[in-house]
């Protein structure tokens, strides 16, 4: 149901609550996106200007022995047989100035238990405008339709108060881990793990007390349990890790004169 519900969005222009401004979700290699030519013409525009949005806003995110920047496989919705790499769940919401591209984020729905935002970057002159908060505005409301009940982030330290204090979010308890380690969710080295609750209606294990006491159910010891002693090793070099705004502003002017010579 879900499914189809996502399915029926792709490709299309929706309103916000602010004049010029317009949503879309996107797709790539989507066997079930039957639309016409045009509308595919269009996905493939704007994924390639979301890619080189994120490619100027991170550095590139490499797994040891894998095989290059991660950013590309999540935009491109990349298969894989290895659970960790396989990023086909993910959708790229846009956010359009009249048809000119402003904020981008990556989205990705386990149904209506959670969904993630694993990245999420405004182009440098739109900054400031308040183009991440309408973003943010449009996808919560449509996970809230879909009775999604928890989204979830990553958030480097410099950028944790923002997430807190603008967008509502709050740092995940231990408990509150264990509740979502089944579902595949990007984990990166050095970021905190951020919620915000879009229902009251919670899941997760019910654990009325956490005590330390011997004999007693300890959380910590719990999730390492789970994760493994590989875990921390596992994810060594997956990083998360913005650009400077000189970086950002270089790199989009990179892209720019790259694309003009293309045309």
């Amino acid at each position: 149901m879900l499914h189809d519900d996502i399915q029926k969005l792709l490709g299309i222009s929706f309103p916000t609550g602010v004049d010029g401004l317009t949503w879309k979700l996107l797709k790539s290699n989507n066997s079930d996106f039957n639309k016409h030519d045009a509308l595919r013409a269009d996905t493939h525009v704007k994924l390639s200007q979301a890619l080189d949005l994120m490619r100027a806003c991170f550095m590139p995110i490499i797994i040891e022995r894998g095989k290059g920047n991660i950013i590309i496989d999540i935009i491109n919705s990349s298969p894989s047989k290895y659970k960790r790499l396989d990023f086909h769940g993910f959708f790229v919401m846009v956010l359009q100035k009249d048809d000119e591209l402003t904020c981008v984020a990556t989205v990705r729905i386990h149904g209506q238990k959670l969904a993630e935002m694993a990245l999420v970057a405004t182009i440098f002159k739109y900054r400031g405008q308040g183009m991440c908060r309408v973003l943010l505005h449009e996808l919560t409301k449509m996970l809230r339709n879909w009775q999604v009940q928890r989204l979830v982030l990553p958030s480097v330290s410099d950028q944790l108060e923002f997430w807190q204090s603008v967008f509502g979010f709050s740092k995940m308890s231990t408990v509150e881990k264990l509740e979502i380690l089944s579902f595949p969710f990007l984990v990166f080295q050095g970021t905190t793990i951020c919620q915000k609750i879009l229902s009251k209606t919670m899941f997760g294990m019910e654990i009325e007390e956490v005590s330390h006491e011997p004999g007693r159910f300890n959380p910590k010891d719990y999730l390492k349990d789970r994760l493994g002693p590989g875990t921390k090793r596992k994810f060594r070099n997956l990083n998360y890790k913005l650009r400077s705004e000189v970086e950002v502003i270089r790199k989009e002017k990179k892209i720019m004169l790259e694309d003009r010579e293309m045309i």
